[in-house]
């Protein structure tokens, strides 16, 4: 899956690869290693084959194939049971996702339980039977939990629609699933492909919708989007030429025109040339990687024998192969399709510049979403040309304020509003906050010094005069500390200077910390608890119950930039080769980094593939985020019986906990040797000493790094 290409690129090893292809049996996951092709295969024969009495009675009544895949998969997990050699196998079921999307009645969701809750039967059952009970571990974990309720219609807020309207900015919106896609007459490609939607009001890209999309837009999350636009400056100057490949300007406009592109490239290109000498560099040492590992895929054998395979080296050849083909394709996407063409825009000069001789795709690259938006651009993104058309100003330079128009895309996304809502539970605003991240060079100045981070922060918009800072310390020397810092009417300057205006802690800011009756501080002033620095796994302890949960680590975690092995330049020992294709794959990462991220509103969702009224989830409210871990093991795995855990962990617990009880990990959480081997290293989360043991308490063990 490209989830595990991306973790493979990262150094960051899933669970699974604790065990060798022999000893696993993956099921079918988000971020899966291997295909299970004959799985399927098999289940078309027992679906279509075996049972022909009833393939009659499904051809006459329809077919039913919702769970033809899901019963062969635990078919077969069944019968692995029974062998000494897996060592781990996992089953991933959406059943109840999927009823709770479409349905918000008890019964519907009981039944789906009962369906779960029979499916564990048969399994524990099966396991009790095997001959390897008594040291098998059956762990239950959801992914997150569900924002439903029998009382609610869930609404849906087109956010698609939105942006390609005049209002929203007149993008061609890119997305990775189809918009309403049950009524879609055309086939879809199973394989994440890039969808966009054109624009029903573009300012100035009327008809080219597949070469600048101007907005990505990931809605996946329901309750929460990430929105990733195209650099306003790219906008500019892309207008700028439309401009001027006009034939009706008067020419002290024209002049006006080519003096202001100018201007505007110019500002921006010391910082363009200096991303563009360092990419450069990246993909020439991309370029000697590929070679070099092409003469090692070149060399490896095709065919395997029994005992190779199952150690998985077939499946490390093939992937081997794939990544060189990758590779490849990046090398040469980024060369020819944003390299070169940026290359030419920066080497335009005023003196024998001709617009007309000029084709706008060679030097504005298409698809290309360019640098990061600032906090400036995102308040003052460039969408079109303004109202009255060119202005000059009496001195004979262009008016850039009103010759093109601007948007607050934070105020604009908070300030939605709905007029048909008609359930006393749903607000008439669809988006809850909007939150982005903040460089620590630009904030720091802006900030006292007890509270300047030393990593980036990040801005939370409730409104103007709603807003807050997530301040962190410490996370490089291993304790993370964060602080809450209430703001108003933060604003950047074109000079990248921040202001804003220090607020006072009352009810309604973000994520409602001070009014929630169910957050949990010492005896005393809750603002003044509020008010300082804690360490993430004070802060988990103290809101984890209250209605927006673990948002303020959430947040933080969602836009810190950490290092990972295949991008960690700090690494000793490595050559200037290395360094710049890790170089390269930091930037690949920060490339696909969303400028904001966009949360739902209580019972309001963005899922424009279909708009699930029975519920939703990925917000930070504590009924979506709030998930069910469940440990069951015969005598010899260690887990106590009867025991209900009481202190708040997160989802990084969950894979060094399974490790500890099969002592793979130390109590300072760094791994084996066998599993540092395997490319694993200290692992962020905590163990759960209430099942692994209490030699894992540790007193400095944080909540969520």
């Amino acid at each position: 899956m490209p989830g595990m290409a991306v973790l493979d690129e990262l150094g960051i090893p899933p669970l699974i690869d604790a065990y060798d292809n022999y000893q696993r049996l993956p099921g079918l996951q988000i971020y899966q290693r291997g295909a299970r092709m004959r799985t399927f295969q098999h289940a078309g024969e027992e679906a279509f084959l075996k049972h022909p009495v009833e393939l009659a009675t499904e051809f006459a009544f329809g077919f039913d194939l919702h769970r033809v895949v899901f019963d062969q998969l635990e078919r077969e997990l069944l019968a692995r049971l029974d062998d000494a050699n897996v060592r781990y196998m996992d089953l991933w079921i959406g059943w109840f996702d999927h009823m709770a999307h479409h349905n918000n009645d008890p019964d519907s969701h009981l039944q789906a339980l009962r369906e779960i809750d029979a499916l564990l039967g048969r399994i524990w059952t099966a396991i009790e039977k095997s001959p390897l009970a008594s040291e098998t571990a059956l762990v239950l974990v959801s992914d997150h939990g569900f924002n439903t309720d029998e009382r609610v219609i869930s609404q849906g807020f087109n956010l698609v629609k939105l942006l390609g309207s005049s209002a929203g900015g007149g993008h061609h919106v890119a997305t990775k699933r189809r918009l309403l896609m049950n009524y879609s007459l055309k086939g879809v490609y199973p394989f994440t492909p890039l969808i966009t939607t054109a624009a029903t009001q573009s300012f100035y890209l009327a008809g080219q919708s597949s070469d600048y999309p101007t907005a990505a837009l990931d809605f996946d999350g329901n309750e929460r989007a990430g929105l990733h636009l195209r650099n306003s400056g790219f906008n500019l100057l892309h207008l700028m030429l439309t401009e001027l490949q006009r034939r009706d300007l008067s020419a002290p406009l024209r002049s006006a025109l080519t003096n202001a592109f100018f201007t505007t490239l110019k500002s921006n290109r010391g910082k363009w040339q200096s991303g563009l000498d360092q990419l450069d560099e990246e993909l020439r040492a991309l370029r000697s990687e590929i070679e070099a590992q092409q003469k090692i895929v070149k060399a490896l054998p095709k065919k395997f024998s029994k005992e190779e395979s199952a150690l998985g080296k077939d499946d490390d050849a093939r992937r081997a192969q794939v990544r060189v083909l990758e590779s490849t394709e990046f090398e040469e996407r980024y060369r020819v399709r944003y390299l070169e063409p940026m290359r030419r825009l920066l080497s335009l000069r005023r003196e024998n510049f001709d617009p007309f001789g000029l084709k706008i795709e060679a030097v504005i690259p298409k698809g290309a979403m360019g640098p990061r938006n600032s906090i400036h651009d995102l308040q003052n993104y460039v969408v079109g040309p303004g109202t009255a058309g060119l202005v000059m100003r009496g001195d004979g330079t262009l008016d850039m304020e009103r010759s093109f128009q601007r948007l607050d895309n934070l105020r604009m996304l908070h300030e939605q509003t709905v007029r048909n809502n008609v359930q006393a539970a749903v607000a008439n605003h669809p988006i809850d906050f909007i939150a982005t991240r903040i460089p620590r060079e630009q904030i720091a100045p802006a900030l006292d010094d007890e509270f300047k981070p030393d990593d980036d922060a990040v801005w939370i918009y409730g409104g103007p005069d709603s807003q807050a800072l997530i301040l962190p310390r410490g996370e490089r020397s291993g304790q993370l500390s964060l602080r809450y810092l209430p703001v108003a009417n933060l604003a950047q300057a074109a000079d990248g200077s921040i202001h804003f205006d220090r607020a006072e802690w009352k009810p309604g800011l973000p994520l409602e910390m001070l009014e929630d009756t169910w957050l949990e501080v010492p005896a005393g002033d809750r603002v003044a608890w509020l008010s300082a620095w804690h360490t993430d796994l004070e802060w988990l302890r103290a809101l984890h119950k209250t209605h927006y949960s673990n948002g303020l680590i959430g947040l933080h975690e969602h836009f810190g930039v950490f290092p990972a092995p295949g991008t960690d330049a700090g690494a000793p020992g490595l050559s200037q080769h290395e360094l710049l294709v890790r170089r390269f794959r930091k930037r690949q990462r920060q490339a696909v980094e969303t400028d904001m991220l966009i949360l739902a509103n209580d019972h309001w969702n963005f899922d424009v593939r279909g708009f699930n009224p029975g519920g939703n989830h990925g917000s930070f409210f504590r009924i979506s985020t709030h998930s069910t871990l469940m440990f069951a093991g015969g005598e010899r795995t260690g887990i106590p019986r009867g025991v209900a855990v009481n202190e708040p962990y997160d989802s990084l617990s969950v894979t060094p906990t399974i490790l500890a009880l099969g002592g793979e990990i130390e109590s300072d959480n760094r791994p084996v040797e066998a599993l540092a081997r395997r490319g694993f290293q200290k692992f962020p989360g905590r163990v759960i000493p209430e099942v692994a043991g209490r030699s894992f308490k540790s007193s400095k063990s944080s909540g969520a790094q």
